[in-house]
C-alpha cells in the first residue's frame, strides 16, 4: 500500500510543479501575438471575420491552403493556424507565392457567388456585397505584398 502512496504522491507534487511553472512561465495569447509582424495580425483580423471578407475561412479551407503551399498545418483555433500558416513564410516571393493560393480560393468563392446571384436572382445583392469585400481582401494582399517587397526581407 505504501507504494501507492508514495506514487499519489510522487503524481501530485508532479501536477503541482507543472501547474506552478505554468502561472508564470507559460506565454498568454496577447504575448504570443505580439511575436507576429503587423501585416499578420491585420490578415487575420480581417480574414476571420466574414462580415469584413466576405468569405467564411473554414479550418478545413486554411489547411488546403497550407497543404497546396506545402505547409503542414495543425488543427487549432482558425486565427490561430491563419497565423501560423502566413507567418510560417520568410521572404517577399514566397509571401507572394502564398498570396497566390489564398487569392485563388477567394476566387474561387466568387464564382460560387456568382454562380447561386444567377440562381437566385433576388439573392445577387447579396452577393455583390460578398463579392466587393472579397475583392477588398485581395487589394489588401496586393497592399501588403508590395510594403514587404520595398521593405527588408521578413
Amino acid at each position: 500500500m505504501s507504494e501507492f502512496e508514495n506514487l499519489r504522491e510522487e503524481f501530485e507534487n508532479f501536477v503541482h510543479t507543472a501547474q506552478s511553472g505554468c502561472e508564470t512561465e507559460c506565454p498568454t495569447d496577447e504575448e504570443l501575438d505580439e511575436e507576429y509582424p503587423d501585416f499578420v495580425r491585420e490578415l487575420t483580423a480581417k480574414m476571420m471575420t466574414p462580415a469584413k471578407c466576405g468569405i467564411y475561412f473554414s479550418k478545413k479551407d486554411i489547411r488546403e491552403m497550407g497543404r497546396t503551399y506545402g505547409e503542414m498545418i495543425g488543427l487549432k483555433p482558425r486565427e490561430r493556424m491563419l497565423r501560423d500558416l502566413i507567418s510560417s513564410v520568410h521572404d517577399a516571393q514566397e509571401m507572394e507565392r502564398l498570396f497566390d493560393i489564398i487569392k485563388s480560393y477567394i476566387d474561387l468563392k466568387i464564382a460560387t457567388y456568382d454562380e447561386l446571384g444567377d440562381i437566385f436572382g433576388r439573392s445577387r445583392p447579396f452577393f455583390d456585397l460578398h463579392k466587393e469585400k472579397a475583392e477588398k481582401l485581395k487589394g489588401t494582399f496586393d497592399r501588403i505584398l508590395n510594403e514587404l517587397k520595398n521593405e527588408s526581407p521578413l
